[in-house]
């Protein structure tokens, strides 16, 4: 990708290739939350980009029109893997191959923590770059419609520190080839995507008792992040 360490890059496409992620998606009562939350955004919508869509779909594909899926890998998976109404591309989040006010909307859901780089503070340049590519491929009026992972600003602070440990070990087996990811706190997300677009819901989903860490199936009650929910619009 063309802001993202190629690294972690690999990682992310070699992770979301296997069907575990799809599973756990489909199976832990978290996931089912969010699921409900991104429905509820999404229903009606005409045309929608998926960008990182990890060949997993976290909502019910039947309540939009046209949908074009976008990430690394997706030209690598078989055409009866899609709904009908899916078209799947090979695709960059920070540098989408998309034209100008091509959709009414764009879901990025539990994409911007794996846009990880060589620092910290790339993961803040990426996640900037995704929203600026996002509100140009929407049209005027347009929705990004955004589920993602966030953590307190303490542990922003901890994950950064551990940023390059975590680095190295997600290079081993430990983490079971998960990737490097790094969670933003809610309030700089916010900020972030009110940088571009105004910002009509910001909203946190409720949890279930299991969620995933690096892959694995894990209590949320031993974990301090959370999914949160923020809908934005392009300016008419």
């Amino acid at each position: 990708m063309s802001g993202q360490d190629s690294a972690s890059a690999e990682k992310n496409a070699e992770f979301f290739a296997r069907d575990k992620h799809g599973r756990d998606v489909a199976e832990l009562d978290t996931y089912r939350l969010i699921r409900e939350a991104i429905d509820r955004e999404i229903a009606g919508a005409r045309r929608l980009l998926d960008v990182g869509n990890g060949g997993v779909f976290e909502y019910d594909t039947g309540l939009v029109e046209e949908i074009v899926a976008v990430d690394l890998f997706l030209d690598e998976l078989p055409p009866d893997h899609f709904p009908a109404n899916v078209t799947p591309r090979r695709g960059d989040a920070l540098e989408l191959d998309e034209p100008d006010g091509a959709y009414d909307v764009v879901l990025e859901a539990l994409l911007y923590h794996h846009l990880v780089g060589s620092r910290p503070e790339d993961s803040i340049r990426n996640t900037r770059r995704a929203i600026a590519e996002a509100t140009r491929v929407l049209e005027p009026g347009g929705r990004l419609v955004v589920a993602e992972s966030c953590v307190p600003g303490w542990f922003y602070g901890f994950e950064r520190a551990m940023f390059r440990p975590l680095g190295a070990l997600a290079r081993t087996p430990v983490l079971g080839g998960h990737p490097a990811v790094l969670q933003l706190p809610f309030g700089l997300l916010r900020e972030l995507i009110a940088e571009s677009l105004t910002i009509n819901r910001a909203y946190r989903v409720p949890i279930g008792r299991w969620t995933t860490q690096f892959g694995r199936r894990w209590p949320t009650a031993l974990t301090p992040a959370r999914a949160v929910m923020i809908v934005a619009s392009k300016p008419t």
